[in-house]
């Protein structure tokens, strides 16, 4: 109802500076002086109009700019830490292929990658669980042999997850460091020692699979 009224109000103006505009010009034509006056008010009160739209759009433009006060959830990040008695080439083999969950017993039955596309997304991984679910992950940060940082894609969620290996050499073989950084929607909390208990199980499950014994298991929080 609002937008109607605008609307007809908008059209009553437009009609009388048209009927307006008409007039000065008629005037004019028959020699009449009064068009000049008339015409001048009309053209003083469209360069006003302009003015103002011109001010108040370049106050909006500044109010936009003006980042928005978010409300975040919580965040909670746990960090695990495993050593093994193997060379890191062997380790980083054993983590970063797609296709290696299959062989570290997380309940993975196919997996597969999708290579990065150039100034697109990063590389994708495809995990086919055993229960039927499908799981994505995408790789947003590597260096090679040393440190990768992966998303998860799908299924999509609004809890955002960001997991980091660190993988660096030792004087006995390599320590590999598992960083999970959980973000809650406002009102949730993490639970950060279930988030723990998942990271302390891959790196035990990874020692199993390298057969390598664990030196050390710390898990500082962060």
């Amino acid at each position: 109802m609002k937008n109607t009224v605008y609307a007809y109000f908008g059209l009553l103006v437009l009609a009388g500076l048209v009927s307006l505009s008409l007039l000065g010009a008629a005037l004019l034509e028959n020699g009449d002086n009064r068009g000049f006056p008339l015409l001048a008010v009309l053209l003083a009160g469209l360069l006003l109009t302009f003015v103002h739209g011109a001010t108040e759009d370049r106050r909006g433009r500044r109010v936009s700019k003006v980042p928005a006060v978010a409300s975040t959830g919580s965040i909670t990040t746990t960090t695990s830490t495993a050593e093994y008695r193997c060379e890191p080439a062997v380790v980083w083999s054993a983590i970063r292929p797609a296709e290696a969950a299959v062989a570290l017993g997380v309940d993975v039955e196919h997996a597969f990658s999708v290579p990065a596309i150039e100034d697109g997304p990063g590389e994708r991984q495809c995990f086919f669980l055993r229960n039927g679910q499908i799981h994505v992950i995408e790789i947003i940060e590597e260096i090679p042999g040393r440190l990768a940082v992966t998303e998860p894609v799908l299924p999509p969620s609004d809890v955002g997850v960001r997991t980091t290996y660190r993988l660096e050499p030792t004087g006995t073989g390599c320590r590999l460091t598992l960083e999970e950084r959980v973000e809650m929607p406002p009102g949730f909390a993490a639970d950060e020692q279930a988030m723990r208990r998942q990271s302390e199980a891959f790196l035990a499950g990874l020692a199993e699979h390298l057969k390598g014994e664990v030196v050390e298991d710390a898990s500082p929080a962060v």
